[in-house]
Parts: structure tokens; sequence; C-alpha cells
């Protein structure tokens, strides 16, 4: 395995001094050329390999629970050839390509410290992946403490925080020296600003570090060793997107944000300053990227999954956002009876969670995605309705629609054949009460039941939905809980009835779905849920 992303020459070509990246020596012996750019400048280097044999080993290797090695799909195996090879690489996949896992191994096979850095939402998830699919023990770095607690006497730690809160662990972790780090979500990290420029007396310039995301990022990727950026959507906007994430997992190989933007993003200055809208070098680009990233397609992924995956999302307190207002609503509906006072502190629990739910849902649009979101009050409905026109609105050629019990049933049924026949993205939003019934929505990747009902047939009515004859592509059905709400209530009514209707009335989807909601899936096709993540597919 190399340890270093760069090799020294005694002299490049002309074209070589004007890659982002290339830098001369400052005694003049020479020049340091990342390999990323050896193939463009026609060098001659050993380029690293991992062997098919060595992936089969590492996903079996001591820090994983068990042989992993015929579970692993192609494509996983691909990004994880690329990740053992190098000392930084990027794996570029869509919502369902198994990148959590690809992660997961990457770090039981690479020296410690081991830390995940991804946003606020997902950390529950890699926490749960990790103790089910490693032996490492995930601790978690949450809120603004900034000292990493003791792992426990014999337990090799994976250290898992959130970009949302990275500045405030900056110190901690660079002091780590973490051997290892994932970079999920790297997309998040756009703005290439971290410094600003300060005189000194004698008329020198020194740079100062901003204390934001993105200068804490980059102190932790230099303080690091082997990193692997994971994203579905590497290009969330424009090509100038792609430096800080390129510039985290391989620390000055890809030269300034200036240089980068001049060289492949048609850098012009406009009278007021520098602004890199464009794609310039293209090829040279393509040819530079293909060295660190492997992008796996849609169609592969699609291929090797389920018709119909399940998940239970548990957002943690902290993962939940701030509720509505509602104390006027709460105070109401409690002298106004029980039924009413458990409905409202459903709904409260339910705007608990639309943080949650935008991101994952923006990120499956992004990715050309269609999705469904169910909810159980129209309220509810109307509230992410009005929050998704705003958002999801500006991504290109996405529509929305949404409607619940007040909706005309013809204008309902209008509605259904247009996202039946919308090649996506798309979203539509709705109470399960109005769709989840006698209607087809079975041209759907994602759907997201953010209010479970209290019932078995209508959880079980909800699913069917989506899993159908006729069924176009998989789909992952999402259960979004927010624990210490009235949520868990609900899931313990739920649990409580599933047995009977599963042994009663023989119905193996209530015996499936109450292995979900218990929190153990043995349903066909289970171990493929932790494959599911959302975001957008850009051209190779």
């Amino acid at each position: 395995m190399p340890n270093k992303s760069f090799a020294f020459v005694r002299s490049v070509s002309p074209l070589g001094r004007e890659l982002p990246g290339v830098w001369e020596n400052k005694n003049g012996s020479g020049f340091r050329v990342p390999l990323n750019a050896h193939t463009v400048l026609e060098i001659p280097v050993a380029m690293p390999r991992v062997s098919a044999d060595e992936v089969d080993r590492a996903l079996k290797s001591e820090l994983m629970k068990e042989d992993l090695s015929d579970f692993a799909k192609v494509h996983q195996k691909r990004m994880l050839r690329k990740a053992l090879a190098l000392k930084g690489s990027h794996s570029w996949a869509p919502p369902g390509a198994g990148k959590t896992l690809v992660g997961l191994t990457f770090l039981a096979n690479k020296p410690g410290p081991r830390l995940v850095i991804t946003k606020a939402g997902a950390r529950g998830t890699w926490l749960e992946q990790c103790r089910r699919y490693t032996n490492m023990e995930p601790i978690l770095l949450l809120g603004q403490k900034g000292e990493a607690p003791q792992p426990p006497e014999g337990r090799t730690p994976l250290y898992i925080t959130a970009w949302e809160t990275l500045k405030y662990w900056a110190d901690a972790l660079v002091s780590m020296k973490p051997g290892a780090i994932v970079w999920d979500e790297i997309h998040w990290l756009r703005q290439p600003k971290h410094t600003k420029a300060i005189v000194q007396p004698d008329g020198s310039v020194r740079f100062q570090g901003l204390g934001n995301s993105l200068d804490a990022a980059r102190r932790i990727a230099q303080a690091s060793g082997n990193k692997l950026g994971m994203t579905a959507t590497p290009i969330p906007g424009r090509v100038r997107d792609l430096w800080t994430q390129l510039d985290m997992v391989e620390p000055w190989q890809w030269g300034t944000f200036h240089e980068f933007g001049m060289r492949y993003c048609q850098g012009m200055h406009n009278g007021y300053g520098y602004q890199y809208n464009g794609v310039g070098n293209e090829h040279e680009l393509k040819e530079r990227l293909g060295y660190i990233k492997v992008r796996i397609k849609r169609e592969e992924v699609d291929k090797h999954l389920p018709k119909k995956r399940r998940e239970v999302v548990r957002l943690s307190h902290a993962e939940q956002n701030k509720p509505a207002a509602m104390k006027r609503e709460i105070k109401r509906a409690k002298k106004e009876g029980e039924d009413s006072y458990f409905e409202t502190l459903l709904m409260e629990a339910a705007s608990r969670k639309h943080g949650y739910i935008e991101d994952r849902v923006l990120e499956a649009l992004q990715s050309q995605q269609k999705v469904v979101v169910f909810t159980g009050r129209r309220m509810d409905c109307e509230r992410l309705a009005n929050r998704f026109e705003k958002s999801a609105g500006k991504i290109k050629g996405c529509t929305i629609w949404w409607a619940h019990g007040g909706t005309h049933p013809g204008d309902r049924d209008k509605i259904r054949h247009e996202y039946m026949a919308h090649p996506g993205p798309a979203l539509l939003i709705g109470t399960g009460d109005a769709w989840g019934e006698s209607i087809d929505l079975q041209d759907t990747d994602l759907a997201l039941i953010t209010m479970l009902p209290w019932t078995p047939d209508k959880i079980i009515q909800w699913e069917g939905r989506f899993a159908r004859l006729g069924q176009k592509r998989p789909v992952l059905v999402s259960y979004v809980v927010a624990r210490h709400t009235a949520d868990e209530q609900v899931a313990d009514l739920l649990l409580d009835k599933l047995p009977h209707v599963g042994e009663i009335a023989e119905d193996a989807a209530a015996d499936e779905i109450e292995g979900v909601l218990s929190g153990v899936d043995e349903s066909e096709g289970a171990a493929a849920s932790l494959l599911a993540r959302v975001a957008q597919l850009t051209p190779t």
C-alpha cells in the first residue's frame, strides 16, 4: 500500500508546469507530481493495485464480524479495490450502492485511529451498521464538547461525528491524528473559502483559518493518513464544487481553488473578481479523476437489489430538528381529551423529523429518483408540501405533487397518473389514508413513512402501494421514528398487534414488518437495507 499520493521527478513538460497540484521543489531540484496526473504527463510510475483476493480477505478480516466476501456485490468490491489501494480515493455511487459497508470495510483494514464524518442525520445509521457488520466499537462525538471519550478497554473504537459540528471537534481530531477517515456525503463541503488574509506590520501577508467547517476539515485532512470520500452527488451545482472534495482526500494534489478554477472551470475575471462557472480541459480532468475515483451507475446497483427493502431510521434527540411552535395547540388538545392530546403530540413529533426528511428527499431527487412521502395527518402533509415547493422546486426537471383526503378523488387520480408517467425526479406527498389502498404507485425508488399508523392493516396496505405487479424499479420503504416522542408509543402499539396478524392471518408481511420495527429484520433482502442512502447521479 502506498504511503504517498505523489512522486518526485527531475523535470516536467510545459504542460506539467500548468497542471494544478504539480509543485516545483523550493531548491529547484525537481517537481512533486500527483499520481493522479502521471498518465496525463505520460510519466511512467508503478501504480498501486489491490487484487480481488485481497479484497475478499479484507471483507473477512479480524475487525469484520463475519465473512462478507460472498455477500458484497461486484460494484462494492470495485470501490474497495480502489479504496484499499490508494492513500486517498473517492467512491461515487447512487443510493443503494452499499457505500456504508465499503466505508466500514475500508476502516477495518486501515490503521487507526478511525474516523467517520457524516451528516448529523446519518450518524445513527453508521452506528447501527458498525455494530452489525464489524467488531469495532462506534463512539458518537456529539454536540460541542470537543473532547473524545475513551473507548472501552480492549475494544477498537470507530469515532463518528457530523459535518454540522465538525468545527467544535477540530482540535481534538487533529491531535488524534486519524490513521483512516471516511468523508461521508463529502459534497456537503462546497464553499472553498477557509482562510482570510491578514496584513502584517512589515507588509507581509499571513493567512488565518476562518474556523468554519471547511477550515476544520482541511486541518483534520492534513493531520490524517488514509482517506475515502463518498457521495452520490459529487457535483451538486458546478464543476468548481469538486475542488473542496478533491483537496480533502488528496491535500495539495489539485492545486489551489483558483488554480483549479482557472484550469478546469473556465475561470475568468469579470471586472470585480474571478468567477469559475464553466468546464475547461474536460478530458484532462476526467483522466485525472479516473485514477482516484470509482463511479457506480444506477443500473449496476439495481440488478442486485430485491424488489422491496425495509429499514427503520430512529432519530435520536440530537438528530431531530426543533419542533414546530405548538405549545398553544398542545395545551388546547389536552383539554379536549386523551385522543386529541395524543394526536397533537404525534404532530409535534412529526415536525421534529422535517429536517431529516427534507435532506433525504432532496438527495434522492438530485439522484433522479422518484419519491413518495406518506404522513398521517393532513396538516403535516401541507407543511411538508410548502417546505418542498421552496427547496425541491429548484431541482431541474423535478415535479412535485401533494394531496390528502381533502383533495377531490378525481384530482388525486390525475396526480397518480402524472406521477406514474414521470421519469423522475419526482415527489409525491400525501397522507397514508388517502393514498394507502387500491392505488398503484409501483414506480417508486424511495417511500418514506414519516408517521406510523395505529393498526397493522394500514401499514401493510401502505407498503403494498409500491411492491406490486408491474413494479418497474426496486423500492426502499423507510420508516422514520423520532426517539422519546409519541412516535415510539405508536411503534409499541404496532409491535403488540403485528404478531397476532402474522400468526392468525398467516401474513408474512406482518411478520417482516414486526421484525423491522423491533430492530431485527430477517426478511428477504434485509441485509441490503444498509445499502440505502440518498443522492444524485452525475455523468461520468
